[in-house]
């Protein structure tokens, strides 16, 4: 049985509960939410359609802590062109309920990706604020699929009309589709092949907007089904399964390189000093709410992230409580948490799971063991610093490269930071995630010097 004969039942008893409810209460759709254009937002070709769920039944070992809003406003920030909200709770874990949240968190259009097999479903999600809506062409016949597409149309909503074989593609041609996709997923195995993909995508005609769905895990299987025709690209389980699902949207749609080193800027202050780091090229900002010369307030952090819509934003503490952690997480709408004191493993569970967001864990060399590291299992990242305290065992760059190099050739990604020299840098960079500097490239305490910053970055990204 495929999965879509196991889910019909529950679209089924889904459509009847909504035609009772509908009987008593017409849907109406909220005047502030108009309909965003979903077909525009893809044109262009090379456009990342980014999903959200918090699980599939594909592969029910991974679980997505963070918020929809979260992953809404890291998608919109890496380059996602448009989002996909799948609205089956019981094998998703998203629902309609989470759509309000997304679209208020960001302006990009939402397809709301659900197994339709009746007018009321688009009703529903129509009245919900649902921009753009999904047909599967597998589950319909020739004349249901036509009846629910202009359906759909008559409610102004886009329509993506999936197709899984030629026959498919035929019946959504027929049907007058618009947007058609192909997915390369097997729905009686939910397995996935690309070459499901690259032997049908040349035969969708050239009117129609094209889209890959499925299995696209790297820049190039981007690149190859673009190749092949395709204009944009539905990606869901390989966010899923990624520990930082921003970084991998970046990656996909070419922002960032899957090989080359990333830069962050660390001890940002003010809001000159993070555009001029962001025009510079940074990958990453950090901004410091431990205790410190460097210190920032809540205020500050906010004119920051104001400042830089477009950059993620590394919030960096220092053994501070999990609640205060969560609360500024939230509040400066920060990317990733960076945990620079003693923190646990446990406690840097606890933070994941509470916030959804990546984790970098700080640590000195002499604690860069893989037995210490492989405690850290819910950590995304680790970073590589020379000591702060008094009362550490002192080290050198030497050491701090050493044991990051380490790490990378143990599989971590890792930031590389401890005073270092432009000698270090050009001599390792290709072997390592990211380097990290703060006072390197500074002026004067607090306040970063933009040609120290402009070479710095220059000299890694080189």
């Amino acid at each position: 049985m495929s999965f879509l004969e196991k889910i019909l039942p529950f679209k089924e008893a889904e459509v009847k509960g909504l035609r009772a409810r509908f009987e008593k209460s017409k849907p109406q759709r909220p005047a502030d939410m108009p309909i965003r254009d979903f077909a525009a937002a893809l044109s262009g070709g090379d456009r990342v359609i980014a999903e959200i769920k918090r699980k599939s039944p594909s592969h029910p070992e991974f679980h997505q802590a963070a918020t929809p809003a979260t992953l809404a406003r890291s998608y919109r920030r890496n380059g996602a062109a448009a989002l996909s909200l799948v609205i089956d709770k019981t094998h998703f874990g998203t629902s309609l309920a989470d759509l309000a949240e997304i679209k208020a968190a960001v302006s990009l259009p939402v397809l709301v990706k659900d197994f339709v097999i009746d007018e009321v479903q688009l009703l529903h999600a129509w009245s919900c604020g649902a921009d753009a809506v999904l047909l599967i062409v597998r589950m319909l016949d020739e004349k249901r699929l036509k009846t629910l597409l202009n359906f759909a149309h008559n409610l102004q909503l886009h329509v993506l009309v999936e197709c899984h074989d030629q026959r498919d593609i035929d019946q959504a041609v027929a049907a007058g589709a618009h947007l058609i996709g192909v997915n390369n997923r097997n729905l009686a195995t939910l397995t996935t092949s690309l070459a499901n993909g690259a032997a049908l995508m040349p035969n969708i005609p050239d009117r129609a907007i094209k889209i890959s769905e499925s299995g696209l895990y790297s820049r190039s299987d981007i690149t190859s089904m673009a190749e092949l025709g395709a204009d944009a690209f539905l990606v869901g389980h390989a966010l899923l399964q990624s520990r930082d699902p921003g970084r991998k949207v970046a990656e996909l749609n070419g922002r960032e390189s899957e090989t080359k080193p990333r830069v962050k800027i660390c001890g940002i202050t003010n809001a000159q000093d993070a555009q001029m780091a962001q025009q510079a090229g940074a990958d990453f900002l950090g901004i410091i709410f431990a205790e410190g010369a460097r210190q920032v307030n809540l205020e500050e952090a906010r004119l920051i992230r104001e400042s830089v819509e477009n950059v993620r934003l590394c919030g960096v503490f220092m053994d501070q409580s999990l609640e205060y952690i969560l609360g500024l997480t939230d509040d400066a709408c920060l990317d990733l948490i960076q945990l620079h004191g003693d923190e646990s493993p446990e406690f840097c569970q606890a933070v994941s799971e509470g916030s959804g967001l990546p984790v970098v864990k700080a640590l000195v060399p002499s604690k860069a063991s893989e037995e210490i590291v492989n405690q850290y299992s819910s950590v995304a990242y680790f970073l590589i610093d020379l000591p702060k305290g008094k009362d550490q065992e002192p080290a050198t760059q030497e050491q701090c490269l050493q044991a990051a190099l380490n790490l990378s050739a143990s599989g971590h990604d890792v930031f590389l930071a401890g005073g270092l020299t432009p000698e270090i840098i050009i001599a390792q960079r290709s072997r390592l995630f990211c380097i990290d500097v703060s006072s390197g490239v500074e002026c004067k305490l607090r306040f970063k010097d933009a040609s120290k910053t402009k070479s710095f970055i220059a000299g890694v990204k080189a």
